[in-house]
């Protein structure tokens, strides 16, 4: 791949901060947005090479630097609020604002619901929900500031309300629900659409874009294709897929959306490119 002249400079000048950014979708973004421009904020727990996922912020930096892009790394923990509470001061500090706020941080359990812990359901929510929620709150001075702002949350196909009873035990979405035991997950992703499309709504009028984005299904991450096992009924679509979707709802002026990667880039007229911003 050559970026040559395909990348467009959208974000040039401008500041993003994107957590869970040492793998995964995260790191893919982040690159994405570096190649047109953007300085990023990376944040994560894991900023050394070395620990039990694959993934750091270190190695993420490392491909952004390659590049020619500009990045700081910020060590935090999204669950804790005073680690996460330093998140856009360090950013400001680094790069004098903030304009883009990637939400993609999250945590997950895939069992029964009978079995979910006080514990778990607190820190499903801790980092769903109250995290994006609250470095949106510390973001929306800065943004404001500057007359316009994106704020983008990741989300799950898994906050879709399954149909009611009787259930085709054939159906793949209702297998899932059945045997993978999503609903905590969803359950808290679903609060996350809810709340993006209120934000959505309460700025309108501020130049301050919100938006949730989902991949179709699976995404080909280190992660999910590290457990294997997929095939093609699994929809599984390449990292690149994210990237590129969040990169059209981080510049475009598109507010208020709750949607899936694939069918947004089909309806905007946009391909897929490359975490360079070149063809693939």
């Amino acid at each position: 791949m050559s970026r040559g002249d395909a990348v467009s400079g959208a974000l040039a000048g401008k500041v993003a901060i994107v957590t869970g950014s040492s793998r995964g979708i995260g790191a893919a973004i982040a690159r994405r947005f570096a190649a047109e421009g953007a300085q990023l904020a990376l944040v994560a727990r894991t900023v050394a090479p070395g620990g039990k996922l694959a993934g750091s912020l270190e190695e993420t930096a490392a491909q952004i630097r390659a590049d020619g892009g500009v990045c700081c790394l910020i060590e935090a923990d999204l669950a804790d609020a005073e680690s996460r509470a330093r998140i856009v001061p360090e950013t400001v500090a680094a790069f004098g604002g903030v304009d883009i706020l990637v939400n993609n941080a999250a945590w997950s359990r895939f069992i029964p619901i009978w079995e979910v812990t006080a514990k778990q359901m607190t820190l499903a929510f801790q980092m769903n929900v109250h995290a994006p929620h609250e470095l949106s709150q510390q973001a929306l001075p800065h943004m404001k500031a500057r007359g316009a702002g994106w704020i983008l949350n990741i989300s799950s196909a898994t906050a879709d309300l399954p149909p009611p009873a009787p259930w085709d035990e054939t159906n793949r979405a209702v297998q899932f629900n059945l045997h993978g035991h999503p609903t905590l997950y969803g359950t808290s992703k679903a609060a996350l659409d809810r709340i993006t499309a209120g934000w959505a709504i309460e700025l309108a009028k501020s130049g301050i874009r919100v938006n949730a984005l989902a991949p179709v299904g699976a995404v080909a991450s280190e992660g999910a294709l590290a457990v294997g096992g997929w095939d093609e009924r699994d929809h599984l679509e390449p990292v690149e897929a994210m990237a590129e979707a969040a990169f059209q709802l981080c510049h475009r002026d598109l507010s208020g959306e709750v949607v899936r990667s694939l069918p947004l880039l089909q309806r905007l007229g946009v391909e897929v490119r490359g975490l360079d911003g070149g063809m693939m």
